[in-house]
């Protein structure tokens, strides 16, 4: 979720904000800066965003609490946060002045029939999963645990059942919008429907702070998880092989590839990683797995396949087999949470329409293997999109990546408090990696992962849907409280 900033005059504010005085208007909590509870209140997945103070963190039990905060906000000339999961990498679920945390707005509700689930805006995806798959339900999300399901799905949402059922935001059906003056509306294709079109897309943080969002989820009873691996010398084979395959396999395979350093100064080779999920049989995953190795050339040198059922299968992939759901939450926000906080993280990436020819393969393999530097983890990726996704039209949705068939990313992680230097030459690195693959690309990329490099984010994010955006933003924030960075408006 993003930050949001008041726009006022000196008029507007009659001096220092009486934070008791909003705490008492909340049914849920505010944390100020002497609470003992402040320091994990105020952090994010991200470490290299410690050093922001904010100068009160509310926890909303309601959308009228959502309402009190943004109206004190307005009043006393405060920024405004929303957080949801709090993986920003823009560290746009931060700020200065309130941060409103959605985390304990968390409640999953299964509709009798099984067509709908109606989800708070706190959610994060390892509880929603953990709720749907109890009632033989899936749903369109990503494979990091404690995501938020908001941001998740108003920025896109793409994930392993892309392909098969859409993206994320495809399968919104409601939401329920607290807007700047504290209105609380509905949205739908038939209620405040320019509000919904604009959500399914460029939602977070831009018309309103959404406190429910309503979704139909489908039916996945198993997952088949496989891991495959080569070594270094096939990389340009994999990736060429790679690309053509994931856009004529069966929409049920959700597929990634990446190349990986663990350590990027310890001289190794890097690792080659095939990723993916398949609705329906071992047999038939390794059978469609096996036409992407004949097409390479090479065997690989491991691979693993392992049905399990929906749950456990996600699970997996949230690297908490091991672990209780409650268990699979981040270190701090939980007391039985087990996940650890990550330092620092950048990433940029690229949407695809097509695949990347051969040299221009070899181009973005260089690129990934330069400029190596002690304790930084670096990885290379194409993760397959397209299938139902593509099935909607550019302009239907806010959401207009609908001719993009995979995306590309380069992205470091950064684990042991590192040095300003260190974060220099993450960013060049990933710099390099990215004029290597944009001349390659749509000129898109995919506003889920925020890119505050981007210096054409508008056409980047939105491309022809910006200028309706922006209309939009006039309508339902006409004096512009909600802003950030990459803000519309």
């Amino acid at each position: 979720m993003n930050s949001i900033r008041a726009r006022h005059s000196p008029a507007s504010s009659d001096g220092a904000p009486d934070w008791r005085k909003l705490g008492q208007e909340l049914t849920g909590d505010l944390v100020l800066p002497e609470d003992p509870e402040y320091p994990n209140a105020r952090h994010l997945h991200l470490g290299q965003f410690d050093g922001i103070a904010p100068q009160a963190v509310a926890y909303p039990q309601n959308s009228a609490d959502v309402g009190e905060c943004l109206r004190f906000a307005a009043a006393h000339g405060v920024d405004v946060a929303v957080r949801g999961g709090g993986h920003s990498l823009g560290g746009y679920s931060t700020g200065q002045g309130l941060v409103i945390a959605m985390s304990r707005m968390n409640r999953v509700h299964v509709d009798p029939s099984g067509e709908l689930v109606t989800l708070e805006a706190g959610v994060q995806q390892v509880d929603a999963v953990d709720q749907v798959a109890r009632r033989g339900l899936a749903l369109v999300g990503g494979i990091c645990p404690t995501v938020g399901i908001t941001g998740y799905l108003l920025g896109g949402g793409t994930g392993w059942l892309t392909k098969q059922a859409g993206m994320g935001c495809d399968q919104l059906v409601a939401a329920e919008v607290v807007l700047a003056s504290g209105e609380v509306v509905r949205c739908s294709e038939t209620e405040e429907a320019d509000l919904f079109w604009a959500l399914r897309g460029a939602g977070p943080g831009n018309f309103g702070v959404v406190t429910e969002l309503t979704v139909r989820p489908t039916r996945v009873p198993r997952l088949v998880n496989h891991t495959l691996t080569w070594e270094w010398d096939s990389a340009a084979d994999l990736f060429d092989a790679w690309q053509r395959w994931i856009q004529q396999v069966p929409r049920a395979m959700g597929s990634t590839v990446a190349a990986a350093l663990m350590d990027a100064g310890s001289g190794a080779a890097p690792q080659l990683i095939l990723q993916g999920a398949w609705q329906g049989s071992e047999a038939d995953a390794r059978k469609h797995v096996n036409e992407l190795v004949e097409a390479v050339g090479t065997r690989p040198g491991s691979e693993v396949f392992d049905e399990l059922p929906y749950q456990q299968a996600m699970m997996a992939w949230y690297q908490c087999a091991d672990k209780t759901v409650e268990q699979c939450h981040r270190i701090g926000t939980t007391p039985e949470a087990m996940l650890p906080r990550q330092d620092y993280a950048v990433e940029r990436n690229r949407l695809c329409g097509q695949a990347i020819p051969a040299d221009g393969i070899d181009a973005i393999l260089s690129a990934f293997d330069s400029r190596r530097r002690e304790g930084q983890f670096r990885a290379l990726s194409l993760f397959g999109l397209g299938g139902r996704a593509n099935e909607v039209p550019r302009t239907a949705t806010a959401y207009v990546h609908r001719t993009a068939e995979f995306q590309i990313s380069a992205s470091a992680g950064l684990f042991k408090k590192p040095t300003e230097e260190d974060q220099a030459a993450a960013r060049a690195w990933t710099d390099a990696c990215f004029d290597a693959f944009d001349p390659h690309s749509l000129g898109e990329s995919y506003q889920g992962f925020v890119d505050p490099a981007l210096t054409d984010w508008q056409r980047s994010y939105y491309a022809e849907n910006f200028d309706r955006l922006v209309e939009l933003k006039r309508r339902y924030d006409p004096d512009g409280l909600f802003r950030f960075a990459q803000g519309i408006g």
